[in-house]
């Protein structure tokens, strides 16, 4: 199997670099993407990672402005030492972590003392908003991460700080700069409808976007289906990932992706001239 899509603990996800590669073997993965939010810090602790059974792929997940919204950008295959990567990427990390000491500072006005210290403990390079939501759980301020982000952390919650994040076209352009192949990230998450989907994939087409994620974990077949044919008429490639987090939620595991959808097959990102050429291997040998 082969799944381009998965976080560890360097960012939002719950396991170390290398346990989440010995979860990838147990569970028969043989292509593996870490795909960390803002930071390649994995692949740099795996640098020396070997197993003839697991090939790692670089990655990371890069948040981008797009039109107001957030949207993220995967890249794949990844020259890790790029200057011009390594540079956006720092300063990424440098925005969460002003939005952090921004929502803590609302924090202690509003009573809740101890995000700081608990952020300072974590072994994480890029913090995040669900990294504070598991503080005001773990700290018995709400039930669930879930409440957290609906009472606190969300749109209208009463701890808010937005992040200006790199435009989409800059984001793109700084993967092709590092050799890498750029691709959209679980383009329905962003609650966007039909048209305004087709024009972000057409200006992500226009600043050299390469793929679109056509199948990951949680996604029904009707809308995966609907992706495909908008990702073919986009002149796109197609991805494909778990977006793996934790191993709690059996619904987004590692391999846990269907098939691309027929007519969508033979598009799929491993089939990409670039990508040859970075992995000569057959990639779609491992793809079941």
């Amino acid at each position: 199997m082969i799944d381009l899509h998965s976080h560890t603990w360097l960012s939002d996800g719950d396991l170390a670099p290398e346990a989440l590669c010995a979860r990838a073997l147990a569970l028969g993965i043989r292509q593996l993407a870490i795909t960390d939010h803002d930071t390649i810090g994995a692949h740099h602790q795996l640098k020396y990672f070997s197993n003839i059974n697991l090939q790692l792929i670089t990655g990371v997940e890069i948040s981008t402005n797009w039109d107001g919204r957030e949207v993220h950008v995967v890249g794949l295959l990844l020259d890790i030492d790029n200057t011009g990567l390594k540079t956006l990427l720092r300063h990424q990390q440098c925005l969460r972590k002003i939005r952090a000491e921004n929502i803590a500072d609302q924090m202690q006005r509003a009573g809740i003392n101890g995000l700081h210290d608990y952020l300072e403990q974590l072994p994480c390079e890029s913090v995040g908003r669900s990294h504070i939501a598991s503080f005001l759980v773990d700290a018995g301020y709400v039930g669930s991460k879930q409440l957290a982000f609906s009472k606190y952390l969300g749109k209208g919650g009463k701890f808010q700080a937005t992040i200006p994040w790199c435009d989409l076209q800059h984001a793109t352009s700084i993967v092709r700069q590092a050799g890498g192949l750029s691709v959209l990230a679980h383009p329905d998450r962003y609650d966007f409808n039909r048209a305004k989907l087709k024009r972000l994939m057409a200006i992500f087409a226009e600043a050299g976007g390469d793929a679109v994620e056509v199948s990951y974990s949680n996604l029904h077949p009707e809308k995966m289906s609907a992706l495909a044919q908008q990702t073919l008429q986009a002149g796109l490639w197609a991805s494909v990932g778990s977006d793996f987090h934790t191993p709690s939620n059996s619904w987004m595991d590692l391999g846990r992706i269907r098939q691309l959808p027929a007519g969508c097959a033979e598009r799929a990102i491993w089939y990409h001239p670039r990508w040859n050429i970075a992995l000569p291997a057959n990639a779609a040998a491992v793809y079941k």
